[in-house]
């Protein structure tokens, strides 16, 4: 299954409630495998750099610098929406470029 439809910037447009979102976060997938999650910080733009993989519908995230890791499910939704379902909540993101 290809995944190039998540290459580019996705925008934070709502989370559940138990979901650790900050507002106004911003996820950026480029090629092979690097991922730019950004986060404003008092008005600065802190980008946090993580690598990522694809399995079927799960997305797999680590943090090289501070080994974290993340799996969750994900979907391409409508209207060219990322949602991600963390077993219960879910977050919903918008491409922005």
């Amino acid at each position: 299954m290809s995944t190039d439809w998540l290459l580019g910037i996705w925008r934070l447009v709502r989370a559940d409630e138990p979901l650790d979102f900050a507002p106004g976060v911003r996820m950026e997938f480029l090629p092979d495998g690097v991922l730019h999650y950004h986060v404003d910080v008092a008005g600065t733009d802190q980008v946090i750099a993580l690598v990522y993989r694809v399995e079927g519908d799960m997305l797999h995230t680590d943090n090289p610098a501070a080994p974290h890791t993340l799996s969750v499910r994900m979907s391409h939704g409508e209207g060219d929406s990322l949602l991600f379902d963390f077993g219960g909540p879910r977050a919903l993101l918008v491409r922005e470029v």
